[in-house]
């Protein structure tokens, strides 16, 4: 065998994994263990390297690849578009052709799917090998095509963006394509033999639903849900959904929907017992949580597809690791959905960061060694004058290419493809990870040497508007009540029959999730907003009890004194009256309703200033924040403006109320208070 082109199922096993790909040796697995799988084959990954070699159009792919900066989002699309081509344009030999024909005839089906099955040697190829292509319904006449359109997915350009942002681009990373035999079910589903919400080891869940799996998959229908008890095989709760229709085979090549009276339970209850143990004797052979697709066809049970569960988390031992003497608390602010913490935990990974969401306070930490490696990172980087310039070209190019994104594939649109899903949150974390090298973290040791370096000086002048500019868009994308993530989450909503509000409480994962027919449980996910910790050291979040585990040991106590300390941004010294505006990014009504409120010559005092509180700003007399370092947006703009300024003060927005008096003291980063309003 080799210089095989297939195998079978039954020739191949768990340790096959470099041949045939996570989902080609699980399938094997499965069916050398006497699992139900539908019949099938793998062609094997290294088929894909012959056939590029045989077209002669494996070193134009390496040398188009060497020329992608995947900071530039343009060089990863242009580069996809171009070795797709180049794949889709190449030419089989006869005998990979014949092979793969021979294979599919001895199979005796009319009707297959056709799947990519990655390969590599490190698991962090899960974060994009979902996104490869599979094909449905799928005949002797479009096979091959098939075949190639599986191996161009490799190239997406989420795939290729993957490749370099998780250092994979020099690991070998190839294609195998699994041919299996379509099951034409009359019942289908999920199956998660840990429950995924609760974690608790002792129950499986089943979710079920009328016709083919891809109804569920798609979230145009409600399954049927089924909680399993282990020990005792017991059923401890059914949730059962009235289904209208369904989705079956036509008798073209493609699936149409029928109307149907699905009232009833989709599995009898002995159903549901002998598929939970067949979920359980999956996960029992493989010593590990599995989440399973399945088929009933002609009452039998079919397993199409076994995968780990990923996000389960050793909680006790995780907990362990929370050590606040090594954090630095480096920002706070309300109304941050979870949504958008998830989007920055991959931005933040450098910086080795801990989320918490507090009764609706967002607040960031930086591990401390982190920290100073990122004001050293940034002190290079502003010392650069050609990389600096070339940031601002390519982060520009970016915007406007993410402008054109969502205007042709997201705006107008009645639903989502995974593959577009994927690309909107590629684009937004591209764009907020650029934002960052303007952030305080990156800055402010520049900053410090700018006086003797004229190239540092002649970046951070350009810092200013260029960085306002950026805001501004991103908090088009991400914040604005009719901005790119709201009109993407009403899309959304409506393609999976859930409330778009929900959206904001999810993390990227769970949204693609939903692709899988992996629903959340609202009553769960809108507690979030109350207790939510997500950091750079686990594999998932905290939740619930155990968030609020680590919320108390992160606590910051309010000290309150007469005396004020902070950071001197912007010298001067002013005495005036203390008008405080918390930033609420949720509620961005309510800080413009604050602002109207204030007088000129007033003390803005805040957590942060954005440029949402460029108004304020111009009012004010002084500045004092919480937070912040010395390019932050209040040390900037009270510079331009003239007025004193002082960040950094850790509670300030919390010990003083509107209407007190003080001095600001910004020779000495001090404020002093010199009467307060009565406290109720």
């Amino acid at each position: 065998m080799k210089n095989a082109v297939i195998k079978w199922f039954k020739e191949i096993g768990k340790n096959d994994t470099s041949s045939a790909g996570g989902k080609g040796a699980s399938l094997g697995e499965m069916t050398s263990t006497g699992i139900p799988v539908p019949p099938g084959f793998v062609i094997l990954a290294d088929v894909f390297e012959q056939f590029l070699h045989e077209a002669k159009i494996h070193t134009q792919i390496d040398a188009i690849l060497h020329k992608v900066d995947h900071r530039a989002m343009h060089t990863v699309e242009q580069a996809s578009e171009e070795i797709k081509a180049l794949v889709m344009n190449g030419e089989m030999s006869k005998k990979i052709t014949q092979e793969i024909l021979t294979a599919f005839k001895k199979l005796d089906v009319p009707f297959v799917a056709v799947r990519s099955s990655a390969t590599a040697e490190d698991s962090s190829i899960a974060a994009w090998a979902g996104q490869l292509e599979s094909y449905l319904n799928t005949t002797k006449e479009n096979l091959l095509e098939n075949v190639k359109k599986c191996w161009a997915s490799l190239f997406t350009p989420r795939a290729i963006f993957y490749r370099f942002e998780q250092n994979l681009h020099e690991q070998h990373i190839s294609v195998a394509v699994v041919v299996q035999k379509m099951v034409e079910s009359e019942v289908s589903g999920i199956a998660f033999s840990v429950h995924p919400v609760t974690q608790d080891k002792n129950q499986l869940i089943i979710e079920a639903g009328f016709g083919l799996g891809e109804a569920i998959v798609s979230g145009q229908i409600t399954p049927d849900s089924y909680v399993m008890e282990k020990k005792n095989w017991k059923i401890i709760e059914k949730s059962v959904s009235t289904q209208t229709k369904a989705l079956y085979k036509s008798k073209s090549r493609g699936n149409e929907w029928r109307e149907i009276s699905g009232s009833g339970q989709k599995l009898s209850d002995a159903q549901i017992i002998e598929l939970s143990k067949l979920v359980v004797k999956i996960e029992q052979h493989y010593s590990f949580p599995v989440d399973v697709e399945w088929a009933l066809e002609r009452g039998k049970f079919y397993v199409v597809q076994s995968r780990p569960i990923t996000m389960l988390i050793d909680k006790k031992e995780s907990l362990k690791q929370f050590n606040k003497e090594n954090y630095l608390l480096s920002f706070w602010v309300q109304g941050v959905s979870v949504f958008v913490t998830d989007i920055h935990l991959d931005v933040y990974k450098n910086l080795e960061v801990l989320f918490i969401i507090d009764s609706g306070m967002f607040k960031q930490y930086f591990t401390k060694a982190a920290y100073e490696r990122a004001l050293d990172e940034g002190l290079r980087f502003y010392n650069d004058k050609k990389t600096f310039q070339n940031y601002k070209k390519d982060l520009t190019l970016d915007c406007d290419r993410f402008k054109t994104f969502f205007e042709l594939k997201i705006k107008n649109k009645e639903t989502l493809s995974r593959e577009i899903v994927s690309t909107f949150f590629d684009y937004t974390k591209k764009l907020c990870g650029d934002y960052t090298k303007m952030n305080f973290e990156f800055t402010d040791k520049a900053y410090s040497h700018q006086d003797e370096n004229p190239i540092i000086k002649k970046n951070l002048s350009g810092v200013t508007q260029f960085k306002d500019q950026i805001r501004a868009f991103m908090n088009t994308v991400l914040f604005e009540p009719e901005g790119y993530s709201t009109h993407f989450f009403k899309i959304l909503g409506k393609q999976f029959s859930l409330s778009s509000l929900l959206f904001n409480n999810l993390t990227q994962k769970e949204i693609l999730g939903l692709f899988d027919g992996k629903k959340p449980v609202d009553s769960i996910v809108l507690k979030r907003q109350e207790a939510f910790v997500e950091s750079y050291n686990i594999d998932g979040f905290y939740e619930g009890s155990d968030a609020e585990n680590i919320i108390r040991e992160f606590k910051e106590e309010v000290i309150y004194s007469d005396i004020i300390k902070g950071n001197v941004a912007s010298r001067g010294r002013v005495t005036g009256t203390v008008k405080i505006i918390p930033v609420d990014y949720s509620d961005l009504d309510r800080v413009h309703a604050e602002i109207e409120k204030m007088k000129k010559g007033d003390i803005l005092v805040a957590e942060t200033t954005a440029p949402e509180l460029i108004i304020a700003c111009k009012k004010a007399g002084a500045i004092v924040t919480d937070m912040g370092g010395l390019m932050s947006h209040a040390a900037i703009v009270s510079r331009e403006f003239g007025i004193p300024c002082i960040v950094g003060t850790k509670n300030a927005s919390k010990i003083l109320k509107d209407g007190d008096r003080i001095e600001v003291d910004a020779t000495k980063g001090i404020v002093k208070v010199i009467s307060q309003i009565p406290r109720s």
